[in-house]
């Protein structure tokens, strides 16, 4: 991949993006790889040398760069920084570089994870934030360390203390600690084993198709439509649900089910690979032949 500066971004700044120091050591695969739809993976791994990368689109992981050098230089007693661990399954060698772990008095160790984002990444982390966590916990017990609790220490870019007691849910302080539900042992097996395999297929060349929640699409809607009239009488979620509202309706004659296409904004906006997908294009052809 090669970084390019198509807006002229000062050399300095442009220099200190493009020297991103991570490694992932000499594991196949990382956890935060582990996590990245396979298809997505093994495309960038075919097309490395084609892609390009403007330095525009990294300017806030060099923020997060600066938290993870910064946590290095604030030794604590209790606290250990910027550890890598590693392990095998299935054959392929994992690694994960765990941000914090403070020292429980049992001798356990709860992982805590920096992240440097906005409010609404603070509050729809979801899942993502639960399996990359629980990653870090596999990797920690398959190198004998007991782990007694997962949180993410959220450092929120956007923060407004007026929006607090406006907006329900919104974080109290601009560093909001969450805690990440821990999965047990053997959940967590399954889920780095299933991971794993699904990788190596698609190295492999059997690629599967990125699920709608990898595609992150949004906005997708199925609109209740009258002949004859402008707006639509209601909007679903789900087609089902459309469908059984118009059967419901006493003149449903005239009513049909109008399909409001989403967004698929990891493929439009941050993906290196959408060009070279045929899943991709394969979508965006179809939704230019509905238009």
């Amino acid at each position: 991949m090669e970084y390019i500066n198509t807006h002229n971004l000062p050399a300095p700044l442009a220099n200190a993006i493009k020297r991103d120091s991570y490694s992932k050591g000499d594991a196949v695969i990382s956890a935060t790889g582990l996590m990245r739809p396979a298809r997505m993976s093994a495309l960038f791994d075919d097309y490395d040398d084609q892609i390009k990368r403007d330095v525009t689109t990294e300017v806030w992981s060099l923020f997060g760069r600066a938290v993870h050098w910064i946590l290095e230089q604030g030794e604590t007693d209790g606290y250990i920084t910027e550890e890598r661990f590693f392990a095998t399954c299935e054959g392929w060698r994992v690694s994960g570089q765990l941000d914090v772990q403070e020292t429980q008095e049992d001798g356990s160790r709860v992982i805590q994870d920096y992240k440097t984002r906005k409010v609404y990444g603070v509050m729809h982390g979801g899942s993502s934030d639960e399996q990359q966590l629980n990653i870090y916990a596999w990797l920690a017990r398959q190198n004998g360390i007991e782990i007694s609790g997962l949180q993410i220490i959220n450092l929120i870019k956007d923060w407004s203390k007026h929006q607090v007691n406006r907006v329900d849910g919104y974080p109290e302080r601009d560093v909001h600690i969450q805690n990440i539900n821990m999965w047990t042992p053997e959940v967590a097996d399954a889920f780095v084993r299933e991971r794993v395999l699904i990788h190596k297929r698609a190295r492999d060349g059997d690629l599967p198709e990125c699920t709608d929640e990898e595609r992150w699409l949004r906005g997708e809607k199925y609109a209740v439509r009258k002949e004859g009239r402008k707006t639509a009488v209601r909007v679903f979620d789900l087609e089902e649900e459309a469908e059984t509202f118009i059967s419901a309706l006493k003149d449903n004659s005239k009513h049909y089910v109008e399909h409001r296409r989403g967004v698929n904004m990891r493929c439009e906006s941050y993906c290196d690979v959408a060009e070279y997908c045929f899943q991709y294009q394969s979508i965006k052809v179809q939704n230019e032949q509905k238009s």
